[in-house]
């Protein structure tokens, strides 16, 4: 038996300067949002073995206390202060050498980073703007799950529902013709997912693939909300050796068109390259071309308080890349595993 027990402190501020200079009217706006968060955490973990069972069962408890005031104003206008418990199950029991199966329970918080909880935006044009949303609040996720393992192949099915996901939003303004994109807290978001894993060699081909059946539904009451469906995301990576230490890996992935309660997304297939050479011991050349065909489009569509949205973002993946390494000697694998201990370093932004 394992027993781990601990505390955390975090404390974060950040600021935001807002100065707009009106050449009509030839006034200056100037003011600051302070924000501050402090969150204060306990935590206990038991883990062991009982005969064919390997279990890890643990609590946290964690207060948040969250304020958020423009300089120019007495008055708070972010005060939150509550106390969440996130309790989490594993596990593990073997049927024989060959088989296993796990079951896993947890309950985690996900928070905005810092940057999208502040008042600045981000000028695009006259008629369009990307903001922030100061009113953001954590998302709290419930995830169950279970897993049968036989030799290297899995199967697993995952269940999963979300409190308050973030995801974009938008608000006009009639006035000022003005369309602001931003974030928002949606009130719920549930689906499941059964994944398979099913990697085999055959001669000179090795083939690790990953077939993902899911069905995602979002809500919310100022949303329209179409009718949801499975959709599949696949992933394959499939390795050649070729003679003369040439390697040859063409790897793709990609999803089917998803219906995801609130939002519409479109389909997508991306396709990698790579050919490598080993020259002796020591060096090894790598030519890398990703993204071949120019796939990695998205697109997006959704209706909120009566406002359509048709989003498509292009986004240039394609890469080519070429690696030279040389190995000094044989290299051992690192005994130091590193602990993270800043929970909040990816809300930096």
């Amino acid at each position: 038996m394992n027993w781990e027990y601990g505390g955390l402190y975090s404390a974060a501020k950040s600021r935001s300067d807002y100065d707009v200079f009106d050449y009509q009217k030839n006034e200056n706006t100037v003011f600051s949002y302070n924000f501050k968060e402090e969150n204060l955490a306990a935590y206990s973990q038991l883990s062991g073995k009982i005969k064919k069972i390997d279990f890890s069962i643990g609590l946290r408890l964690e207060n948040t206390n969250v304020s958020g005031k423009y300089s120019t104003e007495s008055n708070v206008m972010i005060d939150k202060n509550y106390t969440k418990m996130f309790p989490k199950a594993q596990f593990s029991f073997s049927i024989d050498s060959t088989k296993s199966i796990s079951f896993d329970y947890s309950k985690s918080v996900s928070r905005p980073n810092y940057s999208s909880l502040s008042m600045i935006a981000t000028y695009i044009n006259p008629y369009f703007i990307y903001g922030s949303n100061i009113n953001l609040g954590p998302t709290f996720m419930d995830v169950i799950s279970t897993a049968f393992q036989y030799y290297d192949k899995s199967l697993k099915l995952t269940l999963y529902q979300n409190k308050n996901p973030v995801y974009q939003d938008f608000v006009f303004d009639s006035q000022g013709n003005v369309l602001t994109f931003t974030e928002k807290n949606f009130q719920k978001e549930s689906g499941y997912n059964i994944e398979f894993t099913l990697p085999f060699t055959y001669k000179i081909w090795t083939n690790t693939s990953s077939l993902i059946f899911a069905t995602n539904k979002i809500e919310d009451q100022s949303a329209v909300f179409n009718s949801s469906r499975t959709y599949l995301y696949y992933y394959s990576n499939n390795t050649f050796k070729l003679p003369k230490d040439f390697t040859f890996v063409l790897s793709f992935w990609g999803a089917t068109k998803q219906k995801e309660g609130v939002f519409e997304r479109n389909a997508k297939l991306i396709f990698d390259l790579s050919l490598a050479k080993t020259f002796g011991k020591n060096w090894n050349c790598t030519l890398n071309y990703n993204d071949i065909f120019k796939n990695t489009i998205y697109t997006e569509r959704f209706t909120i308080n009566t406002i359509s949205s048709r989003a498509r973002y292009l986004v240039d993946a394609n890469e080519v890349s070429l690696t030279l390494r040389y190995s000094f000697g044989k290299i051992k694998d690192s005994e130091f595993k590193e602990k993270s201990v800043n929970e909040n370093e990816n809300r930096i932004r």
